[in-house]
């Protein structure tokens, strides 16, 4: 492996401004989700320095026959304005390894987590991933995010470090890396989705509120299109630059054009001023819409569960109807004294079992090797399974197998990306989360 060289690629082409971002957008958002980033950094640090080296094979990663644990890390911001997303990664991740630790490990090997604390900036991750790739030797990554993913890709590609990237950057829609696949939906699905719930509610005239942010900014297209090919209208568009002291002018552009709705996403600091500031203005019954960064806890908290319970609705990746989400949903309580699964940690939990699995049918935690299986685990065609314990069993019996996940399907495309199913959700006013509506892939086909 070539890292330094690597390291230089991926830093020149974040001096060039080649860094692209965008925002995740599945799982089951709720009351667990709103840690603060010292809590989240203190967590990371806790589980890091848990974890010894895998040895033996390529730089990044380990063969079966290695003596010692498995290595995976996860990388993440555990700092930063978006530290919240990190221990979203990790809490997913720490359910699957302690199902599979449980279950004997791999190939007779105990999984141990590392993190990599990236500070949801593309600049900051270079050097976190290369630190932990070149001293840890992991034999697969989940993370990073869509934040930070574009500065790091090709590094992780050629160091052939199998990863599972999280977050719906459109950017990642019709990638070519063989080492790398998402189990998180596009946003440009997460976009039709809410257009789709929004349409079907009967809303025309519709105003969008979006941080200028590339993670907000990117859902901007599909709704446009989504909602003028269904007969609607965008009466306004601002872009909102995140976390200042005002907003009034944004506002008063809205309510001057008389919406029916109001489609958004932003920060939980620019949420906190702007829906304090509509009120004071007059917003009064106008709905809102917003993505999955909405439905989070300290989103919540920012607009107050009160205002959010009579005005926000948010779209998310589903959490009900499948026997893996159920199964999921038991496991996590368990780990985390009843708390229920929190935004992205279902996609990240996933990734995991789908990577594990991978290694037992290639017999080796090599990535080189295993990283062939990927798809023929996720995919199949073969029996299908919910969790790794039931698809370990399977593969030890030489049987062929069909991961289905907690997020949905998990049948990587040949860009390696997923197609997810969606909900809409709302808060009850006391802070619990309620289902309102299921948005299924079929649904949005052809939508």
């Amino acid at each position: 492996m070539k890292l330094n060289k690597s390291v230089m690629a991926v830093a020149l082409l974040v001096m060039a401004g080649g860094v692209l971002t965008a925002c995740g957008n599945t799982g089951g958002g709720n009351n667990s989700a709103g840690q603060s980033g010292n809590a989240a950094g203190n967590a990371s640090n806790a589980v890091g320095s848990a974890a010894s080296n895998a040895t033996g094979g390529s730089q990044a990663g380990s063969s079966g026959s290695s003596s010692g644990d498995i290595v995976i890390a996860v990388a993440a911001p555990f700092s930063g304005n978006e530290s919240f997303i990190g221990p979203r990664f990790l809490n997913g991740v720490k359910v699957a390894v302690q199902e599979i630790n449980a279950d004997g490990g791999v190939l007779g090997h105990q999984l141990k987590i590392v993190t990599a604390d990236t500070a949801g900036d593309p600049v900051d991750a270079v050097p976190a991933i290369s630190q932990i790739i070149s001293t840890q030797h992991p034999a697969a990554m989940i993370g990073p995010s869509s934040l930070t993913i574009t500065s790091v890709i090709q590094q992780l590609n050629s160091d052939q470090l199998v990863t599972d990237t999280l977050g719906g950057t459109t950017q990642l829609d019709k990638m070519n890396f063989k080492y790398i696949f998402r189990t998180t939906p596009s946003d440009s699905q997460l976009g039709v989705a809410m257009a789709y719930y929004g349409n079907h509610k009967g809303y025309k005239k519709v105003a969008l509120a979006f941080t200028s942010d590339d993670a907000a900014q990117t859902l901007v297209p599909p709704i446009e299109q989504e909602v003028q090919a269904h007969g609607g209208q965008v009466v306004a568009n601002v872009q909102l630059a995140p976390d200042q002291s005002s907003y009034r002018s944004e506002i008063e552009k809205i309510l001057a054009s008389k919406p029916d709705v109001v489609y958004t996403q932003m920060d939980p600091q620019t949420a906190g001023t702007f829906i304090s500031e509509w009120q004071q203005l007059g917003g009064g019954n106008i709905p809102f819409i917003g993505s999955d960064v909405t439905a989070a806890a300290d989103f919540q908290k920012a607009v107050t569960p009160a205002w959010s319970a009579q005005h926000l609705t948010s779209i998310q990746g589903s959490t009900q109807g499948g026997t893996a989400a159920t199964e999921y949903a038991q496991f996590y309580e368990q780990v985390f004294n009843g708390q229920q699964p929190v935004t992205l940690s279902n996609d990240a939990y996933d990734g995991m079992n789908i990577i594990a699995l991978a290694m037992l049918e290639a017999k080796s935690t090599d990535p080189t090797k295993y990283v062939d299986y990927i798809m023929k685990v996720a995919n199949g065609p073969g029996t299908k399974v919910y969790d790794f314990k039931t698809g370990a069993a399977d593969i030890a019996k030489g049987e062929s197998i069909n991961y289905e996940g907690a997020g949905g399907p998990d049948d990587f495309n040949q860009y390696h990306n997923v197609t997810g199913a969606f909900e809409a959700v709302q808060n009850d006013g006391n802070g619990n989360e309620k289902s309102l509506a299921q948005i299924t892939p079929q649904q949005l086909l052809g939508y």
